[in-house]
C-alpha cells in the first residue's frame, strides 16, 4: 500500500533534499541559508528545474517525461551520471510530477532522450561548469587544472587538494540559467553512456514490489465504476436507484447529463452496483457499417489537403512510363489493448485538484483538467505512476477525468478503475488509414514517377489533448473532437525520385474518437510506401534491397539496409520466390528514415504461410538501426524487440470490430493479440555513432514491420496483402482475387 505524497513538504522529504537558496555567481561564503518557501523552479531554462544536489552527495533529476516501460528512467540517470561524473546509484529520478518537474512535452514521438534527455544533459553540463569554476576559486587553480571523479573535484597534479560537490552546492539552489554553450563531456571519455546498465526498475517488477498506478492508495478514498452507455451516442433517459439499494457499502449513484457512475466504500461494492444498476438509454446507430469502412473513409468530407512532397512532374512522367502500377492499402482501426485497464485517483482539497495517474502527458493532462473543471492550471497537480501499458493516449487520461468529476461530487478522494470492457470499448482508437499509390518505371526498371494519396483525420493544435469521455457525457467543457497528432509523417517516401507527389486528405471526421497508438501515422504510411516499393521492385525484376539502394541518396540509410541484409543472411534475388509445398516460406524487407529526418531502420521479416488454412506466421525478424548516439544498448535492443513483437500482433491479428451502435471487440477473445508461442525470434544490429546527437528508438522500428511482413508473404506465395490485419480469411480472399 502506498500513501502517495500530497504536499511539497512531503515530496521534498521523500527526495532527501532540502532546497535552499544560493548563487554560484558569488563566493560560497556569502551564500544564504534561507529555506525556499516558493515552489520549486520548473522553467525549462533553469538548472534548478532539472537538478538538485544534496549534502549527502545524492543527485535528484527532475523530468517532465515519464517511463512507459521503455527504460528511460535508467538512461536519463546515465546521462546525468556521465555529465556530472557521479556514480549511477547516487542518482534519484522524479518524473511526471507537474508541481516539481519542468514541462518537457508529452512522452510521445520517441522524444524522451532526443529532446528531454538533451535538455537534462545541457542543464547538467551547465551545473558541471559552474561547480568547476567554484572549485577552482576554492582551490586556487584554473578550472582546466581540475578533474572530477565520483562527485569530487580535485587538482589533477595533486589529488590531496579536492572539494566535493556536496560542499560546493549541497542542499542549495544553483540559480543559473541553462547555458546552451556549456561544454559537454567528450564522448571519447564516456564510462556510463553507451554501456548496457541494468534497468533500475526491473528487480522490483520481477519480485512484484513495484507500485503501479493500480496499486496506489490514498487515505480516505472511495471506489467508483462508471456505467457506460450501451451505444456511443445514446442518451440517458432514467435511472432506477432502487435496483442497487441493497448493496452494502454503496455511497451514491452519480448522474450528470449522460454520465452515470456508482461510488462505494469498497471496489467490489462498486463493481456489483455497476453491474446491477438499471438505467434506460435511448437507441443510437450512428456508426458506419464495418464492412464498408474504407468506402466510408473515402467518402468522408475533406477538411483540407496537405501536400507533403511535390517534385518534378509525376503526372506527365507516369503517363510516359514504360510500366505503370497502382495499388490501394488499408490499415485497420486499432485499440490500445493495455494489458491492465486504466486507473486514476483524484482528490479536491482547498479548491485544488490532485490526480494520481499513469498518463504519459501529465502536464497536458493538467491543462485539460483545468479547462474541463474551470480552475487555473496551477490549482491542478498530476502525479505519475506506471500503468500497465500505454504507447499512445489510451484510457489513463479518461480515468483521471472520471475520478476528478466523482471526487468533486463526493468531497472525498475517489479511485476509478476501468474494467476490460471500458478499456477496449471506450479508449481512443488509432484511426483507419487509406492510401492510394501509383508509380511508373522506365525501360531500365527505375522509378520515374510516384504519386500517393492518404486519407487521414484532420489535426487540431498538436498541443491539445483528446476530449475526455467524462466531459462529453457530462456536458463539461472539452477539447475539439479530433487530434490524432502528426499522422502525416512519412507520407513522403524515404527515397530520391525525380518526379514525386504525396498529398494527405485531412478528413473532417473519423468513426471513433481518435488518438495516437505507437508509431502513429508513420507505421501506416511506411506500410503503404514500402509495400508499393516492393511491388515496383518485383515489376522491375530486381532484388528488393538492390532496388531500394538504387533509389537512395543517403549513405546512412544504405548502411542500415546493408546491415539488415547481413544480419538476415539475405539471399539476393528478385521476388517472388513462390516456394512450393503446403507451407510456403519467404522473406521481405522494409526501410524507413523516421519522419524523413531522424532514426534509420531496416528490417527483414521471414514468414511461413500455410496455404490451406491461410495462416501466416512470422518466424524471424532481423532489424538494423542507426539512432545516432546510443545511451543504453541493451535498452535499445529491448525497444526493437518490443516494437517488433507488438507490431507483428497488430499486423496479423488486431482489428477493432463494431456494429452500428458500439464497439463489439471488448475482450481478448474478440480482440486477439499475439501469444507467446507465436512471437518471432528478433535479432538486431545497432549502429552506434557516439559523437552524433541521440535520436528516438521507442517508435521507429515498429514502422517497418507491417510492410516487411507483407513483402515476405508475397515472396513466399506471390500474393499481395494490402489490408491490415493479414488474417487467414484475408489471405485466402487475396489468393482468390489473384486467381
Amino acid at each position: 500500500m502506498l500513501d502517495a505524497p500530497t504536499t511539497r513538504r512531503d515530496f521534498l522529504k521523500g527526495t532527501g533534499a532540502l532546497i535552499v537558496s544560493f548563487s554560484l555567481a558569488g563566493p560560497l561564503a556569502e551564500a544564504s541559508a534561507q529555506t525556499v518557501t516558493a515552489a520549486k523552479p520548473v522553467a525549462l531554462d533553469e538548472v534548478d528545474s532539472f537538478l538538485t544536489l544534496a549534502s549527502t552527495g545524492r543527485v535528484t533529476v527532475y523530468t517532465g517525461k515519464v517511463d512507459l516501460g521503455t527504460g528511460t528512467r535508467t538512461s536519463l540517470r546515465q546521462i546525468v551520471a556521465e555529465e556530472l561524473d557521479v556514480p549511477l546509484d547516487w542518482i534519484a529520478l522524479v518524473e511526471g510530477d507537474t508541481a516539481t518537474t519542468p514541462d518537457q512535452g508529452p512522452t510521445w514521438g520517441s522524444l524522451t532522450i532526443q529532446v528531454g534527455g538533451v535538455q537534462i544533459r545541457q542543464a547538467s553540463a551547465t551545473a558541471r561548469k559552474a561547480l568547476l569554476e567554484q572549485a577552482a576559486q576554492r582551490l586556487g587553480v584554473a578550472p582546466d587544472a581540475l578533474e572530477i571523479r565520483y562527485g569530487v573535484v580535485r587538482v589533477k597534479t595533486d589529488s590531496t587538494k579536492s572539494v566535493a560537490y556536496s560542499e560546493l552546492i549541497g542542499d542549495r539552489e544553483f540559480h543559473l540559467k541553462v547555458d546552451k554553450t556549456a561544454p559537454l563531456k567528450n564522448p571519447g571519455e564516456y564510462t556510463i553512456v553507451g554501456t548496457s546498465v541494468p534497468r533500475v526498475d526491473i528487480p522490483a517488477k520481477v519480485t512484484g514490489e513495484w507500485r503501479y498506478m493500480q496499486d496506489v492508495r490514498v487515505p480516505g478514498m472511495l471506489h467508483a465504476r462508471v456505467v457506460r452507455p450501451p451505444a456511443v451516442g445514446a442518451e440517458l433517459r432514467s435511472v432506477d436507484e432502487s435496483s442497487v439499494s441493497g448493496i452494502k457499502g454503496l455511497r451514491k449513484v452519480v448522474r450528470q447529463a449522460n454520465f452515470l457512475a456508482v461510488v462505494a466504500d469498497s471496489e467490489w461494492a462498486a463493481v456489483k452496483a455497476a453491474s446491477q444498476l438499471k438505467a434506460t438509454w435511448s437507441s443510437w446507430e450512428g456508426l458506419p457499417e464495418m464492412s464498408k469502412l474504407y468506402e466510408h473513409v473515402r467518402s468522408t468530407a475533406i477538411n483540407k489537403d496537405e501536400v507533403t512532397i511535390d517534385k518534378g512532374d509525376p503526372k506527365a512522367a507516369l503517363a510516359g512510363a514504360a510500366k505503370r502500377l497502382e495499388a490501394t492499402y488499408e490499415f485497420a482501426i486499432h485499440t490500445h489493448g493495455s494489458i491492465g485497464p486504466s486507473c486514476a485517483i483524484a482528490e479536491w482539497k482547498n479548491d485544488q485538484l490532485t490526480v494520481w495517474t499513469a498518463s504519459q502527458a501529465t502536464h497536458l493532462l493538467r491543462r485539460d483538467l483545468a479547462m474541463t473543471f474551470g480552475v487555473p492550471a496551477d490549482k491542478v497537480r498530476c502525479l505519475y505512476f506506471d500503468g500497465a501499458g500505454c504507447y499512445g493516449r489510451n484510457g489513463h487520461e479518461d480515468a483521471a477525468a472520471d475520478a476528478a468529476l466523482l471526487a468533486r461530487e463526493m468531497g472525498r478522494p475517489v479511485r476509478v478503475q476501468w474494467m476490460r470492457h471500458d478499456e477496449h470499448g471506450w479508449d481512443p482508437k488509432g484511426p483507419p488509414t487509406l492510401v492510394d499509390v501509383a508509380g511508373g518505371l522506365d525501360a531500365a526498371g527505375n522509378v520515374v514517377a510516384w504519386q500517393s494519396q492518404f486519407w487521414i483525420p484532420k489535426v487540431t493544435l498538436i498541443t491539445e489533448g483528446v476530449p475526455f469521455v467524462a466531459a462529453t457525457l457530462a456536458d463539461l467543457p472539452r477539447k475539439p473532437t479530433l487530434n490524432p497528432g502528426n499522422v502525416f509523417q512519412n507520407s513522403a517516401p524515404s527515397y530520391t525520385f525525380a518526379n514525386v507527389h504525396a498529398v494527405c486528405h485531412r478528413l473532417e471526421s473519423t468513426p471513433f474518437r481518435p488518438s495516437w497508438i505507437r508509431t502513429p501515422g508513420r507505421m501506416q504510411n511506411t506500410y503503404a510506401n514500402e509495400a508499393f516499393m516492393d511491388e515496383l521492385a518485383a515489376a522491375a525484376g530486381v532484388d528488393p534491397i538492390e532496388f531500394r539502394l538504387r533509389h537512395m541518396n543517403d549513405a546512412r540509410g544504405a548502411t542500415v539496409l546493408k546491415a539488415a541484409a547481413r544480419k538476415a543472411k539475405w539471399e539476393t534475388r528478385p521476388s517472388p520466390r513462390k516456394a512450393g509445398g503446403g507451407v510456403a516460406r519467404g522473406r521481405g524487407v522494409s526501410y524507413v528514415k523516421y519522419e524523413n529526418v531522424r532514426t534509420y531502420v531496416a528490417a527483414v521479416a521471414e514468414v511461413e504461410v500455410e496455404r490451406t488454412s491461410g495462416a501466416i506466421r512470422v518466424t524471424r525478424v532481423s532489424v538494423a538501426q542507426d539512432c545516432g548516439q546510443i545511451i543504453n544498448p541493451d535498452g535499445v535492443r529491448a525497444q526493437l524487440e518490443g516494437n517488433v513483437i507488438q507490431t507483428v500482433s497488430r499486423t496479423l491479428k488486431e482489428e477493432l470490430t463494431w456494429d452500428r451502435s458500439r464497439v463489439t471487440s471488448v475482450d481478448w477473445q474478440s480482440y486477439p493479440i499475439l501469444t507467446f508461442p507465436e512471437a518471432p525470434v528478433v535479432e538486431s544490429e545497432l549502429i552506434h555513432r557516439p559523437s552524433d546527437p541521440p535520436w528516438g528508438v521507442g517508435e521507429p522500428s515498429a514502422a517497418v514491420v507491417p510492410s516487411a511482413i507483407s513483402n515476405a508473404v508475397f515472396d513466399a506465395t506471390g500474393v499481395r496483402m494490402r489490408t491490415v490485419p493479414f488474417t487467414p480469411e484475408r489471405f485466402k480472399a487475396a489468393v482468390k482475387a489473384q486467381a
